[in-house]
């Protein structure tokens, strides 16, 4: 197994067969949970297909020659890469199209259009396709429909049926599970290498989401970690202060900036966090045989009240009295009334 790549032995085998035996398609979907790997699965395709020295079809490439190093770098210039701005809740049509000034006379459509300058083909990867909205995917439907022969277009999202069915309906769909335990570790250690974690706190943050590596990645941050830090001691007093929680929750969801749906994801994620460490003490209360006490009663409410939070983080305008009205509900313990 080459080592750049951890995992998605299916997938290594579908794309193996599709070359070898000429029926690699030219639209693709990638789905699966965030932060698998699925980017890093459709650059080691790319550079497979690129590669000078070892044929396509072994989906091993050497990573020594020209290609394989400009597509590490991320300057080969036959490799389209277009994703959504830190700054955006959703992918610019402009990035498709082009500005309305120059509609079709730039972005991706018009550049996977181009004769490829350096390899045999024109690569496109497009991540961040669940936030595409109505307008910016009615303007890929023809590229996908009818895309140039030398072209490979890879679209990257979390679920098929966050995709318009008119994208699915055009890609090969390309699924992507969760990697196991040791995978993950593995993925963790190899993404914050510049922080030169120990084993042991790979493994702890993995603990902490319930082996979520989308989760443990951004809890793994200095910022998520002093939070999560400060978040936790808060939930764990007894009973939790509700305007203090309230203050910390939305200090770190203002944090995300102005946009609603970063906004939304970042309460989301405090949610699902909040459900965590309630489940956890539940779980030593299990274990200690003490699951009868009117302290575990009121963290299972506490517990349940936070997935509900989660469940229900894009239904309300309000963020602020949401988050006030969950925090007074984590101190009583029970519900109002």
């Amino acid at each position: 197994m080459n080592g750049e790549l951890i995992g998605y032995e299916q997938q290594r085998g579908w794309f193996r067969n599709a070359i070898a035996t000429g029926r690699l398609t030219s639209s693709f979907l990638f789905v699966g949970p965030p932060n698998i790997g699925k980017r890093t699965f459709a650059r080691y395709l790319a550079k497979s297909l690129l590669c000078e020295r070892v044929p396509a079809a072994e989906l091993a490439p050497c990573g020594v020659c020209s290609h394989c190093i400009q597509v590490a770098a991320g300057t080969h210039p036959d490799i389209l890469q277009v994703s959504k701005p830190d700054d955006k809740a959703e992918i610019p049509v402009k990035l498709l199209i082009g500005r309305r000034e120059a509609r079709m006379q730039e972005g991706l459509c018009h550049d996977i259009r181009l004769k490829p300058m350096a390899g045999g083909r024109r690569i496109a990867i497009l991540d961040d396709c669940d936030v595409l909205n109505q307008e910016g995917a009615n303007s890929l439907l023809k590229t996908l429909e009818e895309p140039p022969p030398h072209a490979l277009i890879i679209l990257i999202g979390t679920s098929a049926q966050r995709q318009l069915p008119t994208i699915r309906s055009r890609c090969q769909i390309i699924r992507f599970a969760s990697p196991t335990r040791a995978e993950a570790e593995q993925i963790l250690q190899r993404r914050t290498g510049e922080l030169a974690l120990e084993p042991a706190a790979i493994s702890a943050a993995l603990d902490a989401v319930g082996d979520d590596l989308s989760r443990a990645i951004a809890f793994l941050s200095d910022e998520f970690r002093e939070f999560t830090e400060l978040f936790t001691k808060h939930l764990l007093e007894q009973p939790p202060e509700a305007i203090s929680t309230a203050r910390v929750v939305t200090q770190f969801v203002e944090a995300a900036g102005t946009e609603a749906p970063l906004r939304r994801a970042r309460l989301s994620e405090v949610g699902t966090l909040a459900a965590e460490v309630f489940r956890r003490r539940l779980r030593t209360a299990a274990e200690a045989n003490q699951l009868r006490n009117a302290q575990v009663q009121r963290d299972l409410f506490r517990m349940e009240r936070s997935l509900e939070l989660v469940r229900h983080v894009d239904r309300f305008a309000n963020q602020a009295t949401m988050i006030e009205a969950w925090a007074a509900d984590l101190q009583r313990g029970a519900a109002a009334g």
